[in-house]
């Protein structure tokens, strides 16, 4: 259950389940814009959102998972059992699992060097 935009805030939370990861600008919108642009691009368009994710149950955490599989891409029930059973015991405790996703969308637009 890893970070997919490499940073922290992203889904089930990488330190709860594989450990630190490393965080990148890499993986920054206006970062990305900027090499968009490097490339010949012009950037129309950039917008950025914070998308918060609340599971109630560990199993919605595994549908979630088996449905967005770049989040986890060797995710499966028995490789992280003891992780999910940690998971199961927070959520049972303190309520909801809350985390929250990075998202962004650039609008890249070849120039149209004069042309209509």
């Amino acid at each position: 259950m890893a970070c997919s935009s490499r940073n922290c805030a992203d889904p089930l939370n990488p330190p709860f389940m594989m450990g630190p990861q490393s965080s990148s600008d890499e993986y920054d919108a206006r970062h990305v814009a900027g090499k968009a642009e490097a490339a010949g691009l012009v950037v129309a368009d950039l917008r950025e959102a914070s998308l918060r994710l609340a599971f109630d149950d560990v199993g919605a955490i595994v549908y979630f998972l088996r449905k967005v599989v770049w989040t986890v891409p060797d995710c499966s029930v028995e490789r992280y059992r003891d992780e999910l059973l940690r998971l199961h015991d927070r959520i049972q405790s303190q309520g909801p699992f809350v985390s929250h996703a990075r998202r962004f969308l650039i609008d890249g637009r070849k120039p149209s060097w004069g042309l209509p």
